[in-house]
């Protein structure tokens, strides 16, 4: 098993229950790790053998681009089916903070396992 990462990647989304959180934007942060499962398969140095960075990315840009969501734990829940699907990934570690709620961080922590 190997683990991809992506640290401290920050974007603009509007997301929150509360109505101060209606109509702006704010900082989310995203820590996430994807546990990997090659089995003996030799990755010959090559892209086309391996999970890719880019999906992490592109899951959160896809949870983000969709309908407003309210609450972190649904927008975690979408990143983690979307990294999940890819059969190599065995375990998602997700944190996301709101930077701009209140003076300091708040989040959710995520943790799946596939099967």
């Amino acid at each position: 098993m190997e683990q991809i990462y992506l640290k401290d990647y920050v974007c603009l989304t509007e997301i929150g229950v509360f109505e101060p959180e209606h109509g702006c934007k704010q900082r989310l942060k995203f820590n996430i790790v994807l546990t990997l499962d090659y089995g003996n398969v030799k990755k010959l140095d090559k892209l086309e053998n391996v999970v890719s960075y880019e999906i992490i990315i592109e899951a959160i840009k896809k949870s983000i681009a969709g309908e407003r969501l309210n609450l972190l734990e649904t927008l975690a829940d979408n990143i983690s089916d979307y990294c999940l699907a890819y059969h190599q990934v065995k375990i998602i570690d997700i944190q996301i903070e709101k930077l701009d709620r209140i003076d300091g961080r708040l989040g959710i922590r995520l943790v799946r396992k596939k099967g």
